[in-house]
């Protein structure tokens, strides 16, 4: 009985990702809670979605436990840039590089779309972007904290939104012509808000994607320069690899992703 109820503790440990109980002696992730299929919040503010399953598999593979939780996406960034957690999954941008380490091996890759609205006045201009300067002149629209867009499309203007599914309903309400970001995200923001049953007076309907000219974005583990865990990345990288090799990522994707 001793033996079992040891084990049922080390479960519950190994298993515990969001108790404050253990601040700074798990390694720490931070994430987003809006950017589902990837990453975002169940019921009950819990990480959910396929880079939660992906950590989650990979450190039980490694046996080590660890902590993640999940915000809106610009304090999760906060937090790691304050040194209260150890590591983001994003893209590592060069202000990033500057205090965060990449892993190796890319955790996903964003396939991106730009999304505009099917009776956009420019929709004739928007379908044949060649070159991310056809955008100047354009309403850009797109959330605090995405990186990419801070990097290259800040020259052109942006107007900035809170959330991942601010900018859909941004889109669906025209207050921007056109968004740039991954399909599947903008495909789960949209059924998300549908789902609440709120925001019916929006024309989602209306909304339509097209293939942009810009390379796919890849998404890594960063982990903080001066974190005590900086040492588990390659251990990290190479059970990342061992589960690429195998078909778990893709399995872990196909359980999210219709």
């Amino acid at each position: 009985m001793k033996s079992r109820a040891i084990g049922f503790l080390a479960l519950v440990f190994f298993f515990l990702p969001v108790s404050l109980s253990f601040a700074g002696d798990l390694f720490f992730i931070a994430d987003d809670m809006d950017a589902a299929p990837y990453i975002s919040a169940d019921a009950r503010g819990l990480p959910m979605g396929i880079l939660y399953d992906t950590v989650k598999t990979a450190f039980k593979r490694m046996n080590k436990p660890f902590r993640y939780e999940v915000h809106p996406w610009k304090r999760a960034q906060m937090i790691v840039e304050k040194g209260q957690a150890d590591a983001l999954i994003t893209t590592p941008t060069p202000k990033r590089l500057q205090f965060l380490v990449p892993s190796q091996e890319v955790l996903f890759t964003m396939k991106t779309k730009i999304f505009t609205q099917e009776d956009n006045p420019n929709i004739a201009r928007i379908r044949s972007i060649h070159s991310l300067t056809d955008l100047e002149g354009l309403r850009i629209i797109d959330y605090i904290g995405d990186g990419w867009a801070e990097k290259n499309l800040a020259q052109f203007g942006i107007l900035w939104a809170p959330s991942l599914s601010t900018v859909c309903k941004m889109i669906a309400a025209y207050r921007g012509d056109v968004f740039i970001q991954d399909e599947n995200l903008v495909k789960d923001a949209i059924k998300n808000i549908k789902a609440r049953g709120a925001n019916r007076e929006l024309r989602f309907d209306r909304i339509v994607a097209f293939d942009v000219p810009i390379q796919p974005i890849d998404f890594h583990l960063l982990i903080r320069k001066d974190s005590g865990f900086l040492e588990l990345m390659p251990e990290f990288d190479k059970t990342i690899r061992a589960m690429r090799r195998e078909g778990v990522l893709d399995r872990i994707k196909a359980r999210w992703v219709e």
